[in-house]
């Protein structure tokens, strides 16, 4: 048999092509190469061809595209860049040969060559031949099909086949967009075209097929063009602002794709014939179909799909839908991990954009869902759960984690395998409050192979006894050997507080507490309300089993704050800490600016010594592959081109936790390890308070005091008299005023962006008059004097500030904070000393927030500055101090004359004199 089906491929090895580019050289390639020739993908010299990777575009050095079909340099524009994926697409889903495709071919009518009413010459953007001889000559009597890519919307891009296919035999056409696509078959009786389902593969003549037999559809390759395709029939169809929830009816339309092609039959029920779609009973009767085949799928989850639920589309969006999945299959062997890793990847990614769009819903980004699992390690056997599980991001991860771990452990076609990888399916749950994004988990669990039936609906704060019966007889409390989880945070929203009394009295951490040192007595004073992620962190330990493991998303403010340290103090009487990681800001934008971090903790069992000495993972990551707005970043090859891989450090960060684990861990300035012993300042487990690169800066001042000569002081306390402060939020709305007038005490309030301008146009004005007595004390409080030292103490923190003669008497909001030193040599050496590395390694260890780091007045007041008993010892500084400060007040007044007395001064000048 291998050999009868080699010979057929001999033609494209003739052409140049290897074993390898035609997948002859892998496992199973002669079994995919048979079923294509049973569904008449045959490999003869109609040119089609079956690749094991997709068809990249390629991006040369220099930016430019390099054509998938002859090698050819051109400009990147958007319109190139639909034209070769759809080249690609071609040849990945239809099974076509490069060969028979050319771009760019020229239109004749006659002899001569057809023009536009402009008089230019008409080119198809590409054009499908018959074969690879009518190809090679541009026979235009012997077209398959051609291709409209540059045309933005469907009505355009149908005038332009219309030229193409009328002027040349050509039985039907295809417009895309990249995201829309629209395939046309000529009506030759009334000299139009017609929207066709189906666009024929290599080896199919259009029409040829009515109903596709369930052994002929395919897997797609790229199946993300499926779904935008797919999406643009519904959102694309002016129905965005309709009371239709459309994602939802999306998945409604999978899952009763998913159900026909699980149901007994030859042929499918989701399909739609080339008769029915040109026809309102036809389209009618279509949809039909796939309403009750998601009726039966319903069906069997009422406690997920009620009763009535149905697809709320109209019939001729469903067929639409229909039209585009039908030729292909959505369920693969169940041992086919990449094909599922695939399918689910595109079906989160479809749904997570959606979502964002319609909802304002937001999701875990898939690294950080995949580091997670990973370090986590899921073995066979175990349960895993997620207690706070949205649309089933982390679920779905484990679920595929498990099933490679199987598949490397078992030979395919094994009864073991079959076993293991059926037992995989039922230890995985999750628990959410939405039915609506359970529906969802469930979708993404099926489309990654199944494994629906533990994503469950319930409040995992409530009790225990309260949970869905699947969840409480599979993995009840003290049952999970791994939770997976990112809880909703309550950020700035004290709407999204839980306040309910029933949920907070069950939790230690939604009471009130004191603290008398590292002491903390947790009352009986039940809290008006807690964040919710705070309980989860609470439930989710206790739900966990002794000895298993936890890996949580948390904002990073858990991780220092006061505030939560009893949540800390929970943590450590529960479980071993394992790892800490401070995530990149970007790791969650554009959607929230919420700061996070991860803990991975292993739960004490029972009788195992709590006090014992271990070491903690500690790492800050700083890149995520993503911008603050959420645009991919790719790494950079050797060569200085582009690469496909996201520019990321999560992967190091998960080989240097094993690494740790195994005692080969080499400490880097993000990435180290820290005792537990060696926890300070009530718990404060933030990675960047014990890193090795800026405890050593911290370490080198120390030193200072074994130095003969000098001594170590706090910055507060360097002299008598040394103020450091923030001064009070101001209310300004009532005394703000465009400009001044006669008679007004005016004064300038600045913001700290203001203060580190040098033009400082963007202050607003205060009038004093219009001021109470409250204000005026605030006021008076936040003007700043000649010789202030200004630092941010939000947002990029710690940037200075100088207060010139200039500024003195000015407002100055309290996002800056002060630091007042009577002394003039004090102060150079200050300002000398703010703008070093070593000040700046200081800060940085003690920036602190959730939403953007903070520095406090405390801070600043505490960082170690050594001092010399005779302060000629650094005279060399103080002048470098006093430089800049002389520099600063020149510069004010060089700003400040050049605004007084300067351009503007003299136009008006130059307008008198002419005016007179």
């Amino acid at each position: 048999m291998n050999e009868r089906i080699e010979k057929l491929v001999m033609t494209e090895l003739e052409d140049g092509a290897s074993r390898s580019d035609l997948g002859l050289d892998r496992p199973g390639s002669w079994k995919r190469i048979a079923r294509l020739l049973r569904i008449g993908r045959t490999l003869d010299s109609v040119g089609a061809v079956t690749r094991e990777e997709p068809t990249p575009v390629v991006i040369n050095e220099d930016g430019k595209i390099v054509c998938i079909l002859d090698g050819a340099i051109l400009e990147p524009t958007p319109e190139e860049l639909v034209r070769q994926q759809y080249i690609a697409t071609l040849i990945d889903e239809y099974g076509y040969n490069k060969n028979v495709i050319r771009r760019e071919v020229p239109i004749y009518h006659g002899r001569s060559e057809a023009r536009d009413a402009a008089g230019n010459p008409i080119r198809a953007d590409l054009v499908v031949y018959l074969d690879r001889a009518a190809a090679a000559t541009k026979d235009q009597g012997r077209i398959k099909f051609v291709v409209e890519c540059k045309k933005p919307d469907e009505e355009s891009g149908y005038a332009q086949l219309v030229s193409y296919i009328f002027n040349t035999n050509a039985p039907g056409g295809v417009w895309t967009n990249g995201d829309d696509t629209t395939i046309y078959r000529v009506d030759r009786t009334n000299s139009s075209l017609v929207k066709a389902t189906e666009l024929p593969r290599a080896g199919e003549d259009w029409g040829s097929v009515d109903r596709r037999a369930k052994a002929d559809l395919v897997r797609p390759r790229d199946i993300r063009r499926l779904f935008r395709v797919c999406n643009n029939k519904l959102f694309g169809r002016g129905m965005e602002n309709s009371d239709y929830d459309l994602t939802m009816d999306m998945v409604r339309i999978l899952l009763a794709k998913i159900q026909d092609e699980s149901e007994p039959g030859a042929y499918p029920n989701f399909y739609v014939t080339p008769a029915e779609y040109e026809s309102a009973e036809g389209v009618a009767a279509a949809a039909k179909r796939v309403r009750d085949l998601f009726e039966r799928f319903a069906e069997q989850y009422r406690s997920v799909f009620p009763e009535g639920e149905k697809i709320e589309v109209p019939d001729a969006a469903i067929v639409e839908v229909v039209a585009v999945l039908q030729p292909w299959t959505l369920v693969a062997a169940y041992d086919d991990a990449e094909d599922w890793d695939l399918m689910g990847a595109a079906y989160e990614q479809y749904t997570h954009s959606n979502l964002k769009r319609q909802r304002g819903q937001f999701f875990t980004n898939r690294l950080i869902v995949n580091l997670m699992v990973q370090m986590t390690a899921p073995q066979i056997g175990e349960r895993i759960l997620d207690p706070a599980g949205g649309s089933g991001g982390f679920v779905t991860a484990a679920f595929r984690y498990l099933r490679h771990l199987v598949i490397d452990e078992t030979t395919e076609g094994s009864a073991r395998r079959e076993r293991m990888l059926s037992n995989v399916k039922e230890s995985v749950f999750l628990s959410e409050i939405s039915p609506r994004l359970v529906k969802l988990a469930k979708t993404a669990m099926l489309l990654n192979g199944d494994g629906h039936a533990g994503m469950t609906r319930g409040n995992s704060l409530g009790p225990y006894d309260e949970l869905d019966d699947w969840l409480k007889a599979r993995c009840n409390r003290h049952q999970p050997d791994v939770i997976l989880t990112n809880p909703p945070f309550a950020g700035q929203n004290s709407d999204s507080r839980i306040s309910d009394p029933r949920i907070l009295v069950s939790f230690d951490s939604a009471r009130r507490f004191t603290v008398e040192g590292d002491d903390i007595t947790v009352t009986s004073d039940v809290l008006q309300s807690q964040a919710p992620e705070i309980l989860f962190f609470e439930r989710a330990i206790d739900w966990l089993k002794p000895g298993g493991r936890l890996a949580i998303v948390l904002p990073k403010g858990f991780l220092d704050t006061t505030q939560l340290y009893p949540s800390r103090d929970l943590l450590f009487r529960e479980a071993r800490l394992d790892a800490v990681i401070t995530l990149h800001k970007s790791s969650f934008q554009p959607d929230t600016g919420v700061r996070t971090c991860i803990l991975l903790l292993t739960k004490y069992k029972d009788g195992e010594d709590r006090n014992a000495e271990y070491d903690i993972f500690m790492a800050a990551s700083q890149k995520i592959g993503q911008d603050s707005e959420g645009v991919p970043i790719f790494k950079t090859g050797d060569d200085g081109t582009q690469t496909g891989d996201l520019d990321h450090d999560l992967d190091e960060i998960e080989a240097d936790f094993f690494a740790q684990r195994q005692g080969r861990l080499e400490p880097s300035q993000f990435r180290y390890s820290v005792k537990r012993s060696e926890l300070e300042n009530r718990l404060n487990i933030n990675p960047q308070y014990y890193s090795p690169h800026l405890n050593e800066s911290i370490a080198r001042v120390a030193r200072f005091d074994d130095k003969e000569g000098w001594s170590l002081s706090t910055l507060g306390q360097l002299e008598p008299g040394v103020r450091v402060f923030k001064g009070p939020r101001l209310k300004t709305e009532n005394v703000i005023v465009a400009a001044p007038e006669s008679g007004q005490e005016v004064v300038g309030y600045y913001t700290p962006s203001a203060m580190l301008q040098d033009k400082r146009d963007s202050a607003k004005l205060v009038n004093l008059s219009k001021a109470n007595a409250k204000q005026l004390r605030d006021f008076n409080t936040v003007t700043v004097h000649e010789g202030d030292i200004l630092l941010t103490r939000s947002g990029t923190i710690g940037r200075l500030a100088y207060v010139t003669s200039v500024m003195d008497g000015q407002i100055v909001s309290d996002d800056m904070i002060r630091v007042r030193i009577p002394s003039e040599e004090a102060r150079a050496y200050v300002v000398a000393f703010l703008l070093s590395d070593n000040a700046a390694d200081q800060i940085m260890r003690n920036e602190y927030g959730s939403i953007q780091q903070h520095l406090e007045p405390g801070h600043v007041k505490d960082l170690i500055i050594p001092v010399p008993d005779d302060w000629a010892q650094v005279s060399s500084i103080v002048e470098r101090g006093r430089e800049f400060i002389r520099v600063k007040e020149e510069s004010d007044l060089a700003i400040e004359g050049v605004r007084s007395d300067g351009f503007d001064a003299a136009v008006e000048a130059n307008e008198a004199t002419a005016g007179g």
